[in-house]
C-alpha cells in the first residue's frame, strides 16, 4: 500500500540505520527497508550522534546539507577525496577551506 510522503529531510547512514533499527521495533521491516538498514550497517562509520553532530558543524560552516551529508557518510581522508565530493559545486573551494574542512572531520572520526 502506498504512503504518503510527510516530509522530506537528508540524513546520513548511520541516521538511516539508528531509524531503520526504531522501525524493526515497530515491526517486521519490508524487503527495500532490510537491504536499507544492511547497506547503513555495512557502511555507517560514526555514532548516530556524533553524525548528527558533524552534520550540524558543517552546515554552520557553510555547507550545503546535502553534501554535508555526503561528507559524513563517505568520511574522507585526505584534501583529494574532499575534493572530488565538491566538484559539483559550482563555489571553488581553496586549499585552505578543505584543509579547514578535514580537520574538523577527522576529529569526529572514530
Amino acid at each position: 500500500m502506498p504512503r504518503e510522503v510527510v516530509k522530506e529531510e537528508v540524513l546520513t547512514l548511520p541516521q538511516v540505520k539508528k531509524l531503520l533499527e526504531q522501525r524493526e521495533k515497530e515491526g517486521e521491516l519490508s524487503y527495500l527497508q532490510r537491504l536499507t538498514y544492511d547497506y547503513s550497517l555495512k557502511l555507517s562509520k560514526l555514532s548516530p550522534e556524533k553524525a548528527e553532530e558533524l552534520l550540524n558543524r558543517l552546515k554552520s560552516e557553510g555547507i550545503s546539507p546535502i553534501l554535508a551529508a555526503q561528507i559524513v557518510n563517505i568520511m574522507p581522508k585526505t584534501v583529494d577525496e574532499l575534493r572530488t565530493i565538491f566538484a559539483s559545486e559550482s563555489k571553488p573551494f581553496l586549499p585552505s577551506e578543505l584543509e579547514k574542512i578535514l580537520t574538523v572531520v577527522n576529529s569526529y572520526r572514530e
